[in-house]
């Protein structure tokens, strides 16, 4: 029984220091492209992988013919300490007629925001973001304006549109009384900390084991 513990901490500790290289390439491909790149709603739509990858850092050139079509309250989001939410807007542009989806920001749990900001201050620069993975959870509820993760399949479904493989988290501009979010935050997690311990653990268990069976 007790080798399966330790079997169970060293694989706890492989987990932790997988999420830490991830995360650590995740931080990097966010530093590497730091100056936007010019792209327009129907570049979003291509499989132009010099241009449309994940966090690559863009500007929308066509954001002034977007329209609104609906916008979403993503829960349970921290900032600063501060409960609220993360504003998600479905937009779509009024000649092409493609559609777009942008995470706007974070919000208060009051939702004490005008509005109109959302087509009057925002520049449309941001980070291309993968959509969520629906995984074991509350699913996403139909004609609500609450959800619990980015989910295309739901929004499709949920909208009768097509979205691009790719959403949109503003960095800059991000409208009158939404906060932008920083991306590096959610890969700032102490994964390699939690890797050395789960070892240390599963070292002493060794050592244990082994002066319990008298072979050291």
């Amino acid at each position: 029984f007790g080798f399966l513990v330790v079997i169970l901490f060293i694989s706890l500790s492989y987990w932790q220091f997988n999420s830490y290289l991830q995360d650590k390439e995740k931080i990097q491909k966010i530093i590497d492209t730091e100056n936007p790149i010019l792209v327009t709603i129907s570049d979003l739509y291509t499989n132009n992988q010099e241009i449309i990858f994940e966090y690559n850092n863009v500007q929308i050139i066509d954001g002034a013919e977007l329209d609104i079509v609906k916008t979403w309250y993503l829960r349970s989001r921290v900032h600063n300490g501060e409960n609220g939410y993360h504003l998600v807007t479905l937009y779509k542009h009024n000649i092409s007629k493609r559609n777009i989806l942008v995470k706007n920001g974070w919000v208060p749990l009051d939702k004490n925001i005008d509005k109109t900001f959302l087509n009057k201050d925002i520049l449309f620069i941001g980070r291309l973001v993968n959509y969520d993975t629906k995984t074991f959870g509350q699913d996403d509820i139909p004609n609500s304006e609450y959800l619990f993760r980015v989910d295309k399949e739901f929004l499709e479904n949920e909208t009768q549109t097509n979205l691009p493989n790719f959403y949109i988290t503003l960095t800059k501009s991000c409208g009158s009384g939404v906060e932008c979010i920083n991306l590096t935050d959610p890969y700032d997690a102490p994964h390699l900390s939690y890797s050395f311990q789960w070892l240390f653990f599963a070292i002493c268990l060794i050592i244990v084991i082994f002066r319990k069976n008298k072979i050291i």
